[in-house]
């Protein structure tokens, strides 16, 4: 699976509000795409996820091994705070999907 095939799905998938699990499956966020980002909702907060950031975590996850691109430890957090939504959003629609 290309970027660009996985933001489609994303874009097309999420034009209404859906509940995912955190990566560490002890909480849910809900989330939704408009106006070009993807709007999370958690109990306490609300992010806006851009696709430059998302597009930025991919390039990265596509050099890791596979076993080791869902893990927060494998990426540098410093600069986007919105990883772990990124990340449990990217493992639910890439799934077994070979990314490239």
């Amino acid at each position: 699976m290309k970027f660009e095939e996985f933001w489609d799905t994303l874009v097309k998938d999420m034009s209404e509000t859906k509940q995912f699990q955190s990566l560490s499956q002890t909480s849910q966020f809900h989330a939704k795409y408009s106006g070009g980002r993807i709007h999370i909702t958690t109990q306490n907060s609300v992010w806006t996820v851009e696709r430059s950031d998302m597009h930025e975590i991919w390039n990265k996850a596509i050099t890791l091994d596979e076993n080791l691109r869902f893990k927060h430890f494998s990426y540098n957090q410093e600069n986007i705070r919105t990883l772990s939504f990124i990340l449990a959003l990217m493992r639910d629609f890439v799934g077994q999907n070979k990314m490239e």
